[in-house]
């Protein structure tokens, strides 16, 4: 007998016909019991055999077909809704329909049906807990894909991810030029410390998660604040095999099981997002430095003294410009080359940054001209910085083949006098005119007062060089 394909026929076939041979067997089987072969083998009661056995089989069918089809129909039905609502969420993005909680079967029988139904429901929760660490790459990716200030996107980072794994303590930890950073940290009294911290250097070759549970009351090199930690992960982020960095968490209890296999997912997005914040800020800075002092260029340098003398009218504070150049600079170009003029430019700028002050801003201003900004210094405050720079610049010396060049320079400056706002340029100019007076005057000295003497053309080219 050809078997059917469809479950409940194929049942109802194989019921029914194993009625029909218990009734063919029957008349043999009751002859055993002493029954007549003259009743058994009649007709009448072969053909009540027959009924009786098909009447049978159908009973076991309807019983059968009425205690496991519910049970099969509903399965099939939310299969059938979770399918509906995959592909209807694929594209609306509304994964409402096939939570767990609405398709999920009440099956609570301990036969072969119930472990059916348990299946699903484990498929169902497996499928939803899938679709949620989906949706918590895509979202993490999607939020630092739009960040390409690199602190930005460090401090939006450690907070996704401290969210994710329920971690109290976190920091990432940046490698730049060969140097370790620390980009961005939460919960850490003394976040340096990480660099330093021999679990995160016996990590770093090894370029592989590591997790380190300790024991009660057991602290973490003492770097963590406000809570014991009782389990730590390092991640490393990578981007095309490249590790540029490490991302360390802490909890106070265990980290639940799934947050060491949902990092690494994590990383890929950070990976993408910290590589293009890196090519960024390098743009930033290469647009923004001067190639030959590495210092800041004029217009860049401009924007940050606009921004300085915006906050120095809002603050009510004072600021300081200071506009240097050194003296008889066109006579080394012409004697010595301008190799050999970089080179004492060069200097000239170093010597500068060694003199100012942490938030000082120096940039070059066009040839040997510089501009130094000082916030919050007054007029007596830029004298004392521009004579430490002229000082320090006379007495260095430059080694120029076999001879030691020397160089001054002359100094303008001009300050804010907190009356009223005055622009970028306007500050520049004054400085810039106080800065011919002096070399007008005989250069290698500061002039931090005063309007040039009309006797003397400061527009001329001695008075420039």
């Amino acid at each position: 007998m050809q078997i059917s394909k469809h479950v409940f026929r194929a049942l109802a076939l194989g019921m029914v016909s194993m009625g029909l041979v218990m009734g063919a067997a029957f008349p043999g089987f009751v002859m055993g019991f002493g029954i007549p072969k003259s009743t058994a083998l009649t007709p009448t009661f072969i053909t009540a055999t027959l009924i009786a056995g098909l009447v049978v089989g159908g009973l076991n069918f309807a019983l059968a077909s009425r205690i496991v089809r519910p049970r099969l129909k509903q399965l099939t039905a939310r299969m059938q809704q979770v399918r509906t609502a995959m592909q209807q969420a694929t594209f609306s993005g509304d994964w409402s329909a096939c939570n767990p909680s609405v398709c999920r079967l009440d099956e609570h029988d301990e036969d072969e049906l119930g472990a059916v139904a348990q299946s699903y429901n484990s498929l169902l929760y497996a499928l939803h807990e899938a679709h949620m660490v989906e949706g918590q790459i895509r979202e993490f990716t999607k939020t630092l894909s739009s960040k390409l200030d690199l602190h930005e996107l460090g401090d939006q980072a450690l907070t996704m991810l401290q969210a994710n794994a329920r971690a109290q303590g976190g920091a990432i930890v940046l490698e730049r030029q060969g140097e370790w950073t620390v980009l961005a940290s939460r919960g850490l009294s003394h976040p340096e410390q990480i660099l330093q911290s021999q679990a995160f250097i016996a990590n770093q070759g090894q370029a592989v998660q590591n997790r380190i549970t300790l024991p009660p009351g057991v602290t973490v090199d003492a770097i963590l604040s406000r809570f014991v930690p009782a389990d730590v992960l390092l991640t490393p982020i990578k981007n095309h095999g490249l590790v540029l960095g490490w991302v360390i968490l802490a909890s106070a209890s265990p980290f639940a099981e799934d947050v060491p296999r949902l990092l690494p997912l994590l990383m890929q997005g950070l990976g993408l997002a910290l590589n293009n914040a890196l090519l960024h800020d390098d743009l930033q800075r290469v647009a923004a430095l001067d190639p030959l002092t590495g210092i800041y260029n004029r217009r860049f340098g401009f924007k940050r003294l606009e921004e300085e003398l915006n906050r120095a009218d809002r603050n009510h504070t004072p600021l300081a410009v200071l506009m240097l150049d050194l003296d008889h600079f066109k006579r080394v170009n012409d004697t010595y080359g301008h190799l050999s003029g970089d080179k004492v430019l060069i200097r000239f700028a170093n010597l500068c940054r060694e003199s100012l002050r942490e938030g000082d801003v120096l940039l070059r201003y066009g040839g040997e001209e510089f501009v130094v900004v000082l916030p919050g210094a007054g007029l007596q405050d830029a004298r004392d910085v521009a004579e430490r720079i002229r000082f320090a610049i006379g007495q260095s010396k430059i080694n120029i083949g076999d001879q030691a060049l020397q160089v001054t320079s002359s100094i303008g400056i001009a300050a804010t006098s907190g009356q009223k706002p005055i622009t970028a340029e306007d500050l520049v100019a004054q400085a810039d005119m106080r800065l011919y007076m002096a070399k007008a005057t005989g250069r290698n000295k500061v002039v931090a007062e005063g309007s040039p003497d009309s006797k003397i053309d400061i527009t001329s080219q001695s008075a420039r060089n």
